[in-house]
């Protein structure tokens, strides 16, 4: 009899009606009047039993929760979104994978409230937005929120911000589809050479690719110089080709560090070109299928299709079940 697969998405969203309430204007964006502009998704996202529905019709069996983009509003919303996670881990026993949700700051109030969420309620991961207006994930006023995070020995899920204007993008295929996808590969290089070096057993999974990250691991290899590195004088500073990055030893040290974060495959709606790109540049055993429910995936037809697409690929059967759901449950020590 053939093994079940495990099927994990590793990004889905649950937008609670409680915290949705509390939602205001932050860095002059109105939270609350962004739910009526993309009214139908984050419907559905408030709707837990819909996605307990498609989940059960495309055969996933977990889901990996969080809806951090909303945590820039502040502590309270954070634990109006902490409570409800908990309560419908609680409704559907071993259905969801729930994320504790703080600001993105390291008040002792945020603190005491990853404790909480982490200790009391039993969330499994903190869910961090990628940048504010004011600080990023490699920001050095966030070492006492990492160091919590480390203490607690969970892993973080990061998810771009929704504010706009970002980094200069506007409208949906700048601001949601570049300059989103470059908050994300920011924040992946930032963990990689900030917050690794000094929190060597942090985990992140990072979403959307790490933003594109397979087809910028090649340039940011190759400007990879870690401080105090052999590197001859006329090299120094500048980008190295493949040959010099493996004649320095470089390609081992960068590989060593990027292979510690995860990466999920969610954001742009199970096109497969973006999967088989990814396996050239990401390991198996770091790649994590996620379907970012309900923004870019909302129907179980389509969750199935990608399912299948994954397990069709060309790879032995061992690394389509990492991907497809063996990652996730290592990662979160299920």
């Amino acid at each position: 009899m053939t093994e079940k697969w495990l099927i994990i998405d590793a990004h889905h969203h649950y937008c609670p009606e409680e915290a949705a309430k509390k939602l205001g204007v932050v860095d002059g964006m109105d939270y609350s009047a962004r739910m009526k502009e993309r009214g139908s998704c984050y419907w559905h996202g408030q709707e837990i039993e819909r996605s307990i529905g498609l989940m059960d019709e495309a055969g996933v069996d977990m889901a990996v929760i969080n809806q951090s983009a909303w945590s820039a509003c502040g502590l309270e919303v954070c634990q109006e979104m902490n409570n409800a996670y908990a309560m419908v881990t609680k409704q559907y026993p071993g259905r969801f994978i729930a994320c504790a949700h703080v600001p993105l700051d390291s008040e002792p109030e945020s603190l005491k409230e990853l404790d909480r969420a982490k200790n009391d309620l039993g969330l499994k991961g903190v869910s961090l937005v990628a940048s504010t207006s004011k600080v990023s994930l490699g920001s050095a006023a966030l070492f006492p929120l990492y160091e919590k995070i480390s203490r607690l020995d969970i892993p973080i899920v990061v998810h771009p911000t929704v504010r706009t204007p970002l980094w200069g993008g506007t409208g949906m295929l700048m601001g949601s589809g570049v300059s989103r996808e470059y908050d994300i590969a920011k924040s992946t290089v930032e963990a990689m050479h900030i917050t690794l070096k000094r929190f060597p057993d942090m985990k992140f999974l990072m979403p959307h690719y790490g933003g594109g990250i397979p087809g910028l691991k090649g340039r940011i290899m190759a400007r990879f110089e870690p401080e105090g590195w052999k590197v001859p004088p006329e090299l120094k500073g500048a980008a190295k080709s493949p040959r010099e990055q493996k004649q320095l030893g470089l390609d081992r040290a960068f590989e060593e560090i990027f292979s510690t974060l995860y990466f999920d495959t969610a954001g742009s709606g199970g096109w497969m070109p973006n999967v088989r790109s990814a396996l050239m540049a990401i390991r198996t055993d770091r790649l994590c299928w996620g379907t970012d429910y309900p923004f870019d995936i909302h129907e179980p037809e389509d969750v199935k299709i990608y399912i299948d697409n994954i397990k069709q690929l060309d790879i032995p059967e061992p690394d389509k079940r990492n991907i497809l759901g063996e990652n996730v449950k290592r990662l979160f020590k299920l």
